[in-house]
């Protein structure tokens, strides 16, 4: 048997059976793991109230000769985010992220700087000093590039001219095409962006992260932003994710 130890943070848990849980981890090492917490529902003092939803986790698990689901060992709480969980709109933010990583991420695959991203973002969520839908912005453009479905924004996802000789017309999102097309290339009914926006959707989307949540979004560019990545992320993604769901009816509304 084979025992390893990983830092966590956890996506997913599912009842199995009378006494164990099945839970989904994204870790520093191994990628997206699934475990069998065995007599976590039945024992009060094994895994006691910490096997929960986007909790960062210390664990050591095993794996047996002969295959199947490794086996959850020990798990310790490096944090609970307990400023989030006292928050039902950090709360939706928070699923929403660990439900793209969930849906996303194959297991077994080593994916450090997404374990790094969705660890940074929920502490800063935790922290209560940096608006939840920057954070958000943030971790979903981040997310795409990772994943490898970044959105064109230099130039119209169409004809391929530069953005920056449209500075005086309001842009176009066009998720079929995987960007933003100018005003020649644009049809009825699409979701306009200022060029603006787009031109900070790109700041936010390299560098240092912390130095990333320097730049000021104003409200609006917050509101196209927040629309054009929650529209943009499930399309490419395939399925809209159910805590987006939820995230829109706390917010008062659908994102068009």
């Amino acid at each position: 048997m084979h025992k390893s130890a990983a830092s966590s943070i956890l996506l997913r848990r599912v009842a199995y059976g009378d006494y164990d849980l099945i839970v989904t981890l994204l870790t520093d090492r191994f990628g997206k793991l699934s475990l069998i917490a065995k007599y976590a529902k039945k024992s009060t003092k094994r895994f006691a109230g910490i096997l929960e939803p986007f909790a960062a986790l210390n664990i050591s698990f095993s794996r047996g000769r002969r295959g199947g689901l490794a086996v959850l060992q020990e798990a310790s709480l490096a944090s609970p985010f307990p400023r989030i969980r006292t928050d039902i709109l950090a709360t939706a933010y928070a699923s929403y992220w660990v439900e793209l990583v969930d849906t996303w991420l194959e297991e077994g695959h080593p994916q450090e700087q997404l374990y790094r991203l969705l660890d940074f973002t929920l502490k800063k969520l935790d922290q209560g000093q940096t608006e939840h839908s920057l954070l958000s912005i943030l971790f979903q453009i981040r997310f795409l590039r990772l994943a490898g479905m970044s959105p064109e924004l230099g130039r119209c996802s169409s004809c391929h001219c530069s953005l920056e000789d449209k500075r005086q017309e309001r842009l176009m999102a066009d998720h079929a095409s995987g960007g933003i097309v100018c005003s020649g290339c644009s049809h009825e009914g699409g979701l306009h962006l200022s060029l603006g926006t787009v031109k900070q959707l790109q700041w936010l989307g390299r560098g240092d992260l912390d130095q990333a949540l320097r730049i000021r979004f104003s409200q609006p560019s917050l509101d196209e932003a927040t629309s054009f990545l929650e529209n943009f992320v499930p399309y490419h993604l395939g399925r809209s994710p159910k805590s987006l769901k939820v995230l829109h009816q706390l917010r008062g509304g659908t994102v068009t």
